[in-house]
C-alpha cells in the first residue's frame, strides 16, 4: 500500500536515505528540509529527480520546513493537504548533536539542542496531527540508543533523546484510541552528517579544569570517528530499511520500538522490555490497560 509520508531533516543522513528508500517502494514522499533553494539546492534537485525517474510509482517532493518555526510548518502542512489530500505518516527525524564536557556548553546551546530535537518534534507533530487523525496515521520518531543509556560528553544530546522516548510514549497512549500509532526507531552510531556537523562547545576554556578527563572526551570522539570511517563502518541504510519495514507492517502490528544497532540490540531491547512491563503494570493498576492494547508487539 502506498502512503503519503512527510520526513523532517531529509537533506542528509537517515532522512535523505529514508526519502529515497520510500520513494523506490512506491510511496509519495514529502522531504522536509531548510533552505531548499540555497545550501540544500543540490540535494533538492537530486531527490526530486529520483522521484521523476523512479519506476515504482513513488515520488518525492521537497518542502521547505524549519522545525523551529510554526509558520514554516503550517505552510508545509497546508501544502501537503492541498496537493495530496492528507497525510498518512510523519517521520520526526530532524536533530542536532554536540560532543564535549557538558560544562563547556552554554545554556543557550543546550536550548538549541532541545529546541530542535524535542520542541521541534512537538511542533511538527502538532502541525501534522489534524491530518493524521483523519484516517488513522502513523508517527515514527527517530530517537537513539542513547535515549536508553548515558555516555559522558554527550549530556545534552542524550537528555534530548530521553525526552523523545517519553514524548513518543505519551503520544502513543493518548492517540491510540484515535487510531494513530506512535513508534520509535532507536539507531546506534552511524556515519551520517549529524556527526560531521556537531555543535562545538561555546566555552571550551571550562574544560581546562577537567585535566585528563577532557583528553578522554577527545579520545572517545576520535575513536568513534575511526570506527565510522573504517572498512567495517555500519551502513546507515539499515535505518532507512527499518523505517520502511515499520511503514509496511499492518496497523496494530508495528513494534513500539525498533533497535537498529547490531552490538547493542540485546541490551537496549532488554531496557525497552523492562520499561514496557513497568508501564503495563502501572496502567493495569490505574485501569488504563486499554491504552496499551492497540500495539500488541513490543520490541524488535
Amino acid at each position: 500500500m502506498a502512503y503519503r509520508v512527510l520526513i523532517t531533516g531529509a537533506s542528509s543522513g537517515f532522512g535523505k536515505l529514508t526519502a529515497e528508500t520510500l520513494c523506490r517502494a512506491g510511496h509519495r514522499v514529502f522531504a522536509g528540509m531548510r533552505d531548499p533553494g540555497g545550501r540544500n539546492a543540490d540535494v533538492c534537485k537530486e531527490l526530486e529527480s529520483l522521484g521523476k525517474t523512479n519506476g515504482n510509482s513513488g515520488s518525492i517532493e521537497v518542502v521547505e520546513i524549519d522545525v523551529n518555526n510554526d509558520a514554516s510548518l503550517d505552510k508545509a502542512i497546508k501544502h501537503i493537504a492541498d496537493t495530496a489530500g492528507g497525510l498518512d505518516v510523519l517521520i520526526n527525524n530532524a536533530g542536532i548533536v554536540s560532543w564535549g564536557v557538558l560544562e563547556t556548553f552554554t545554556a543557550d546551546q543546550a536550548r538549541e539542542i532541545f529546541e530542535t530535537n524535542v520542541i521541534g518534534l512537538i511542533r511538527t507533530t502538532r502541525a501534522a496531527l489534524p491530518l493524521l487523525r483523519q484516517r488513522g496515521g502513523l508517527l515514527i520518531h527517530v530517537s537513539s540508543t542513547l535515549g536508553r543509556y548515558v555516555l559522558p560528553f554527550l549530556g545534552a544530546y542524550t537528555a534530548s533523546k530521553f525526552a523523545v522516548e517519553a514524548l513518543a510514549d505519551a503520544y502513543r497512549y493518548e492517540l491510540a484510541p484515535l487510531g494513530v500509532e506512535s513508534v520509535l526507531v532507536q539507531p546506534g552510531t552511524y556515519p551520517t552528517n549529524i556527526m560531521r556537523s556537531m555543535q562545538p562547545p561555546a566555552d571550551p576554556s571550562r574544560a581546562e579544569g577537567y585535566g585528563p578527563q577532557n583528553d578522554l572526551a577527545a579520545g572517545m570522539l576520535a575513536g568513534v570517528g575511526a570506527v565510522m570511517t573504517g572498512p567495517n563502518a555500519p551502513n546507515p541504510q539499515d535505518v532507512a530499511d527499518a523505517i520502511a519495514r515499520i511503514i509496511d507492517a499492518a496497523p496494530g502490528q508495528r513494534p513500539i520500538r525498533t533497535v537498529v544497532d547490531s552490538q547493542l540490540a540485546e541490551g537496549v531491547g532488554s531496557v525497552n522490555r523492562a520499561a514496557e512491563q513497568l508501564q503495563a503494570n502501572l496502567f493495569g493498576a490505574m485501569g488504563l490497560s486499554h491504552l496499551l492494547a492497540t500495539t500488541p508487539k513490543q520490541d524488535k
